[in-house]
């Protein structure tokens, strides 16, 4: 078997989000399979794998002072494992604080800051204060 089938995880807000789902994201390479993936991420990991799935990612056209470049192309595999199953690789951890948030106010720019939790994850929401303008 060959162990050089998995290049590195990736690491991304998104696959942190889709490691909460028991899914977890792998660059592999590109004359990697389903099948060859499968296996070696049970003999390695030691977890059960549902499905495979396989992405191959075009590299993108980047401009530069010296001219144009191009990033290289990869393919990448992204794999739900059985529920309760996990990869140390990724840490993934759930914020079990329950509420609204956490108001603050901005003096420099006059303005609400709430900070709420969607998703388990903080979300920093501005909002203009509404002050009623005089009328003379």
């Amino acid at each position: 078997m060959n162990s050089n089938i998995l290049k590195s995880a990736l690491i991304s807000e998104k696959s942190f989000t889709a490691a909460g789902k028991s899914q977890f994201t792998f660059i592999v390479d590109k004359s990697a399979s389903k099948d060859s993936v499968r296996q070696i991420v049970t003999e390695l990991f030691d977890v059960e794998v549902i499905a495979v799935n396989m992405v191959c990612m075009k590299g993108k056209v980047k401009r530069t002072r010296k001219g144009t470049g191009k990033r290289s192309d990869f393919k990448k595999a992204i794999l739900t494992l059985k529920k309760g199953q996990k990869i140390d690789l990724f840490e993934v951890e759930k914020d079990n604080t329950k509420g609204k948030g956490q108001e603050k106010v901005d003096n420099k720019r006059n303005r609400d800051i709430r900070q709420e939790k969607v998703a388990d994850t903080n979300v920093v929401v501005r909002e203009k204060k509404n002050t009623p303008r005089k009328v003379i």
